[in-house]
């Protein structure tokens, strides 16, 4: 897969990668990490690839979600038959809908929805809108033999759509829990990068994602994460500061002892150049004196990012400005 990958990125001429977000397969594992030699080779690959893998979120969430859904999987069919018996056809489709006058609901413009199983915002809002409809649902099924019957065979347990106790809940939350623990629970699983974009906010700089942090992981483990962070982010800059200096050669100090000009036969002008270069290359020699002896400001932009005031989260405020 890896290898598939590579040939891709070579036939796009696309040589830097900074992350890559996949799912938390094994497999997956592997294949970053035989990405990773390959940008080493290119010698593209940043700070060794440390900050290559990336989980994806978004697939993560599904599977925690879909994980707490199980719990509740016998409700959750019901309003899915339900839901699907009605929408079957146009005539039940017509009764269902006159339903909402009987009821005196105000739902002429909405419609129901059928969720696809695998995707957990569509079983969302395929739930939140059975719920609008509780009462009309009620009524259709008290008048509409039919749908009891559809329920009965469609083997699952017949019983009010949408049903549901606090013990279900309960149980809904710990495997919600258990599933976020084995992807986010161990903090060395955790890309740094994924904090980057929000220290980088003005409004929240590391003071704020520090506090998140220690919210969510207790003081210690959170404080030490904090630490992480920071110094990933101080690696990464300085990954950058080499990056962006190589090729750029530094004039070094010259002799400045008295020499007769006039012996290599250098013209007054030519001699104020090269007397300017030498005042140049001399004032060079004092800031980095000055530097090691901290006569000067050594802080890098980042230190004096995390230095300066937070800016106000008001609605006029654009991050892109």
């Amino acid at each position: 897969m890896a290898n598939g990958i590579g040939r891709c990125l070579r036939e796009w001429g696309i040589n830097k990668i900074f992350t890559i977000t996949v799912d938390n397969a094994s497999s997956n594992d592997v294949t970053v990490k035989e990405l990773s030699k390959q940008l080493t080779k290119m010698g593209t690959n940043l700070m060794n690839g440390n900050h290559l893998h990336v989980r994806c979120m978004a697939h993560i969430m599904n599977l925690v979600v879909r994980d707490g859904l199980k719990e509740s999987s016998v409700s959750i069919e019901r309003v899915r038959h339900a839901v699907r018996y009605v929408r079957q056809s146009p005539a039940r489709l017509k009764r269902f809908q006159e339903c909402f006058d009987d009821e005196q609901l105000n739902c002429k413009k909405k419609r129901l929805c059928l969720d696809v199983p695998t995707r957990w915002n569509s079983t969302y809002l395929m739930l939140h809108k059975a719920i609008e409809f509780e009462s009309a649902f009620s009524h259709y099924a008290s008048s509409e033999i039919g749908l009891r019957h559809y329920l009965e065979h469609s083997y699952i347990e017949v019983g009010i759509p949408a049903a549901n106790e606090d013990t279900v809940l309960s149980e809904m939350a710990k495997k919600m829990k258990e599933n976020f623990d084995k992807y986010w629970g161990d903090r060395g699983k955790m890309s740094k990068i994924i904090f980057i974009s929000c220290i980088l906010d003005p409004r929240y700089k590391l003071e704020s994602v520090g506090y998140a942090l220690v919210k969510m992981f207790a003081e210690d483990p959170g404080a030490t994460i904090q630490a992480e962070v920071e110094k990933y982010m101080t690696s990464l800059l300085s990954e950058y500061v080499k990056s962006s200096s190589k090729g750029v050669v530094l004039a070094s100090s010259s002799d400045c002892s008295s020499l007769d000009t006039s012996t290599f036969g250098l013209s007054d002008s030519q001699v104020s150049t090269q007397n300017t270069g030498l005042l140049e290359s001399l004032m060079q020699d004092i800031k980095k004196y000055k530097s090691g002896s901290g006569g000067v400001d050594t802080r890098t932009v980042l230190d004096k990012y995390f230095g300066e005031e937070t800016e106000d989260d008001t609605k006029e405020f654009d991050v892109l400005l």
